[in-house]
């Protein structure tokens, strides 16, 4: 699962914060502020979770509060075309696990497929923090968008997950003023943060704040830790 960097079509008001670098992958995307119906439309019925580490899938639309930490465990993935809303000020911890025996990396984070929405609509003075934990053997970590959108012919980055399509107006939701942090893993390919694929032209990002942590800082970061 660790896909090849490709070009990016349009990115709107991406600002760099910290030290650090900034990069945002799209594949066959273009950004507006225009909000598809689907999701601008009032959800009406949610559910939070009870425990705050989530794993696997969510399936229902589903609300994470700001009142507390949330973990996710490995990569979980948003399906059945449902709806993940994360409320402003929130604070959500990845944490990686082991890919498989072979690879010895490990790697996580959240993925929107193809259908579902995410709406993470954070503020200037609450915005939604996305951050990956240290650990051995690194690998790509973050949130990834799968759309149905046209991407280029004989674009497979990943063999196990779908996305692209007819749907150049296809929306995933809405991001706005998120923090992301994430340890880059050594890989020519998707090194970690956030990639789309195949969201279409109704899907909005804006103000996200992205930055790869030095290895310096994730061992001080550990050592805080202890």
């Amino acid at each position: 699962m660790y896909p090849a960097n490709k070009y990016i079509t349009r990115v709107i008001s991406y600002l760099w914060y910290g030290v650090g670098s900034l990069s945002v992958i799209t594949a066959g995307c273009k950004k507006n502020d225009t909000v598809h119906p689907a999701v601008a439309q009032e959800i009406k019925m949610e559910i939070i979770p009870v425990a705050d580490t989530i794993r696997q899938v969510i399936a229902s639309n589903t609300l994470l509060t700001a009142s507390h930490p949330w973990y996710i465990d490995g990569w979980v993935y948003v399906g059945n075309e449902a709806t993940l809303r994360i409320e402003a000020g929130a604070v959500v911890n990845i944490l990686p696990t082991a890919v498989n025996k072979q690879d010895g990396r490990h790697s996580g984070g959240l993925v929107i497929t193809r259908g579902a929405h995410i709406i993470a609509a954070g503020t200037t003075t609450l915005p939604i923090r996305i951050q990956v934990e240290k650990v051995a053997g690194q690998g790509p970590s973050g949130l990834l968008l799968l759309g149905k959108a046209p991407v280029r012919k004989g674009y497979t980055p990943f063999r196990d997950l779908t996305f692209g399509g007819n749907e150049p107006e296809d929306s995933s939701g809405v991001i706005r003023h998120l923090h992301l942090d994430y340890y880059p893993a050594a890989s020519k390919d998707f090194r970690g943060g956030l990639l789309l694929l195949g969201t279409g032209s109704r899907t909005v990002i804006a103000e996200i704040l992205q930055r790869a942590l030095p290895a310096e800082r994730a061992d001080l970061k550990a050592a805080r830790l202890r």
